[in-house]
């Protein structure tokens, strides 16, 4: 599409009015752009020109919030290295990794960036159902990071940041197999999938697994802190649940954090489940194994059965109605501690 906002618009006016006419309950939204770009220009557009919509709907990554552009000359140069390092057999993964993947740069985006463009675009949308149909802890295929504990840690920041504000949240994506850019063989190349292009789930994964088990009720504590570690505690009836994770930006950093906690109950069991370098990493496994081009079937289900999620106890002490305990953290580690009295 070659055109400017005022032809995309006028083309949206056609498309939303003919479907309207085949049947007006069919809903219909956009303007879909990256960046929550157009959100209030799409808005007005439609009251002001009588369109029918029923949702606006966009997309962000972490770097949008800093005008990230990739121009002519980025693409020329991309292609010249892909075409040298071929030559000289470098593998394709490998260079677009060395050549896209920055962390240098990633490092100085502003912490909890996704919650401010989220908060911005839902001010603009107003009361209309606002749909984010895109997001990851960044838009650079074969970035390590999608692989590793600080993709994890960055959703599951920026969904405990969220709370309510957008109406659909979708991770992109799935898979690491799917239909745009790149779909290489390897393991572990750094696609933005949550399950690698042979089944095994990654840490993103598990951090969604780590999400779907909190308790309905979130007590109301400080949050979005962006301290360098945060948390969050849900309840359901006497049981209770603390998620503790050390997101940073910073790809690099590696510092320890000890935590003491105290919980107001007399639990009879606590138990951790964690994902971090030892945890929920099966790129570790993999590159244990040598780094192959390909994997066994053995191999795959053998990854994947070391690195489930688990829960293992965790030492604490219940007195005098008060449970107390320790845990340690790296930098963009994630823990689900669980607290019960029976």
């Amino acid at each position: 599409f070659k055109g400017k906002q005022k032809d995309y618009f006028k083309l949206y006016e056609a498309t939303a009015k003919t479907i309207k006419k085949v049947d007006a309950q069919l809903r219909v939204g956009g303007p879909a752009p990256s960046a929550c770009l157009w959100v209030k220009d799409f808005k007005d557009f439609c009251e002001s020109n009588q369109v029918p919509y029923d949702f606006i709907s966009t997309h962000h990554y972490p770097g949008d919030g800093f005008g990230n552009i990739f121009t002519v000359m980025d693409a020329l140069k991309m292609m010249k290295a892909t075409h040298d390092n071929a030559k000289n057999k470098v593998d394709l993964g490998d260079t677009l990794t060395q050549y896209f993947f920055k962390p240098w740069d990633y490092k100085k985006w502003t912490k909890g960036i996704l919650r401010e463009m989220d908060e911005k675009a839902r001010q603009e949308a107003g009361n209309v159902p606002l749909f984010m149909t895109e997001w990851n802890s960044m838009a650079v295929y074969a970035s390590p990071v999608h692989d590793e504990k600080y993709s994890a840690a960055f959703l599951v920041k920026s969904i405990m940041d969220l709370k309510g504000v957008m109406d659909a949240y979708m991770f992109w994506c799935c898979s690491d197999l799917f239909e745009e850019q790149f779909m290489l063989p390897r393991p572990f190349v750094g696609s933005f999938g949550i399950v690698s292009n042979d089944g095994i789930p990654k840490p993103n994964f598990w951090g969604f697994k780590l999400l779907s088990q909190l308790y309905p009720k979130r007590l109301n504590l400080p949050m979005r802190t962006n301290e360098k570690v945060e948390y969050a505690a849900f309840v359901e009836g006497d049981k209770t649940q603390i998620l503790i994770f050390a997101q940073d930006q910073d790809y690099h950093k590696n510092e320890t954090h000890e935590i003491t906690i105290e919980v107001n109950c007399d639990a009879k069991n606590v138990t951790q489940q964690r994902i971090d370098d030892t945890h929920c990493n099966p790129k570790a496994e993999w590159v244990k194994l040598g780094s192959p081009d390909n994997l066994t079937l053995e191999q795959v289900e053998g990854i994947k059965e070391k690195t489930r999620l688990r829960a293992e106890p965790l030492p604490f002490t219940a007195e005098n109605g008060v449970t107390k305990l320790s845990v340690q953290l790296h930098t963009n580690d994630v823990v689900l501690i669980t607290l019960t009295q029976e």
